[in-house]
């Protein structure tokens, strides 16, 4: 990889991964907050943002144009640009057609992932004693940063129209996507267009055919760590009778704060004990504090005691989950863009079927269904991962 971009700071992956935590945090939290106070079913609000995330499972397919050509720091201007107005036709769709939304949404989701394949290739030029805790820098603004961005989009939704929240929204994803001019990079050698594919492929199929990969692939598709109910919590405040601004606090800026908070834990973890270990430990820790929501008093406590438990939880799944992808993939010279977007669509898998089977929860049993399906997929997973993950230990050293 090129000598200059070892160069990049750990703290810069943190405003270089805000344009990507904002789009998730219109998607997780504006959008369910604003079409519940449109009336529309949570099982619905539910399936609109499964599908909206369905491009994080195959952006793999046109990840490799960032490794092909063009600088990346371009790549993240022009998605977060894109990604941001699909967002803001998004929000104001919202009273006119729930189908529009869903468009607008999974318009905004494509683009934005290719934001998540830059820093993914910068993240991979590190050195490997930094993954940890560049990937909490990154996480703790993704799920950290962008939560609290989206309590003040929340706070905005009861207080400004739609077409000044709107424009609000678009404007947060562009603005912290000028700290891709901070970035270190050197231009791409020119080669013939044969060369570049060979290399591209050669060096994709190093990554597929190890059984690191594939044993990593367990952990990444399993439910354990998706933190799916961060994607329906901003829609369940009626469940728990908690008002807008506890909503904005509890998923926003309290949350943020928090889920960030979990994230430099987990990044720190990461550098200090098995991954694959740490992940599946952090992973169900999360079954706690869904058992308590579910089965807790129906209140403001239980509603912002819980989730920021569920939080602390999820940004340590998070950080680590990045450092795991980057320890699958190892150091790659010509498709680290592709290798790490391959793993982390698998990774967001479980994030788009636990939040539908969360959703299929609420329809069934209400807010007890949804943190029972949560709970119970996290822990039996946990406990499965945690036995593999000392198998690995053991017979992954040599590979």
């Amino acid at each position: 990889m090129d000598k200059v971009e070892t160069t990049n700071p750990a703290w810069l992956f943190g405003p270089l991964g805000l344009p990507y935590g904002i789009v998730n945090t219109i998607l997780a939290l504006l959008m369910p907050y604003l079409l519940r106070a449109h009336h529309v079913p949570v099982n619905r609000i539910a399936s609109v943002v499964a599908i909206s995330n369905l491009p994080s499972i195959w952006y793999f397919l046109y990840a490799p144009a960032i490794d092909l050509g063009m600088a990346r720091r371009t790549w993240l201007l022009l998605a977060a640009l894109v990604s941001g107005l699909c967002s803001g036709v998004a929000v104001l769709l919202v009273p006119v057609s729930l189908t529009g939304v869903t468009i607008a949404l999974t318009a905004a989701s494509t683009v934005g992932m290719m934001i998540s394949s830059v820093c993914g290739t910068l993240l991979n030029s590190l050195p490997a004693n930094v993954h940890g805790r560049a990937s909490g820098w990154y996480q703790g603004a993704n799920i950290g940063a962008g939560a609290v961005v989206g309590s003040l989009m929340i706070w905005m939704a009861d207080r400004v129209s739609l077409p000044v929240l709107s424009l609000t929204a678009a404007a947060l994803v562009l603005i912290p996507a000028a700290s891709g001019f901070l970035v270190a990079e050197t231009p791409h050698p020119r080669r013939s267009v044969g060369t570049v594919f060979h290399d591209l492929f050669r060096d994709l199929w190093v990554v597929i055919r190890s059984r690191r990969t594939w044993v990593g692939l367990c952990f990444l598709v399993s439910p354990v760590g998706s933190a799916a109910l961060q994607n329906l919590i901003s829609g369940l405040g009626p469940d728990y009778h908690a008002n807008a601004s506890e909503v904005a606090l509890v998923t926003g800026t309290l949350g943020g704060l928090i889920a960030a908070g979990g994230c430099f834990l987990g990044g720190v973890l990461a550098n200090r004990m098995s991954r694959m270990r740490a992940y599946a430990l952090a992973g169900g820790l999360s079954v706690v504090f869904s058992v308590y929501m579910g089965f807790g008093p129906r209140n403001e406590w239980t509603y912002g005691a819980g989730y920021s438990g569920y939080q602390v939880s999820a940004g340590a799944a998070y950080a680590i989950f990045t450092a795991l992808v980057l320890e699958i993939m190892g150091k790659r010279r010509h498709a680290a863009s592709t290798s790490y977007s391959l793993l982390v669509a698998s990774g967001n898998l479980p994030i788009v079927y636990m939040t539908w089977l969360d959703g299929v929860g609420y329809k069934r049993a209400g807010v007890r269904g949804l943190m029972g399906v949560d709970a119970a997929a996290n822990g039996c997973g946990a406990l499965i991962l945690l036995l593999l993950a000392v198998w690995a230990q053991r017979r992954l050293k040599s590979d």
